[in-house]
């Protein structure tokens, strides 16, 4: 939370300068970062939502190799979040899981956790697809602020990941 912020794109500026002028407004703002998975709605799939829907095709996914990220449920996000508001929190919190995975790491525990061959999903690189907009290669986030704070630990990708195949 308190590292300097180097965003690599538009949307990352355009990230950082919305968390400035809402704690330049209200200082007493609480600022969420994450970066979460789940079941998107019908008109917008979600990132978790293209790889299940691909293996279950059995059509093939490439998913990078060398992104990393901390993904957390959306589940797990919202109980975290209203743990946060209920105790009337300000400051930037990062929410997120305590693992840093890449996508291909997720691809592949999403596979195991709904029996799907992790066969079908190659790993690539960021820099062997051209025309991407430049992207971090590492968006993990620690949660250790938060952990401390509410004095709880956020469960495991795996444990997250089980829990979405229930909700399915």
């Amino acid at each position: 939370e308190q590292d300097k912020i180097v965003p690599v794109n538009a949307y990352g500026r355009t990230k950082s300068q919305g968390e400035d002028v809402v704690l330049d407004t209200y200082p007493d703002a609480l600022v969420i970062r994450t970066n979460f998975f789940g079941w998107g709605p019908s008109y917008k799939p979600s990132f978790s939502d293209k790889i299940l829907k691909s293996l279950e095709r059995n059509a093939p996914i490439q998913l990078f190799d060398d992104v990393y990220y901390t993904p957390i449920s959306v589940a797990s996000l919202r109980e975290h979040i209203l743990a946060l508001v209920e105790k009337s929190t300000k400051g930037i919190y990062n929410v997120t899981s305590s693992e840093r995975i890449t996508k291909y790491e997720f691809g592949c525990l999403l596979a195991d956790a709904f029996g799907y061959s992790k066969n079908l999903i190659e790993p690539v690189s960021i820099e062997s697809i051209p025309g991407l907009t430049q992207r971090p290669k590492d968006m993990s986030l620690s949660n250790h602020k938060l952990s401390v704070f509410l004095s709880k630990s956020i469960p495991s990708l795996k444990e997250q990941i089980l829990a979405l195949k229930e909700e399915e």
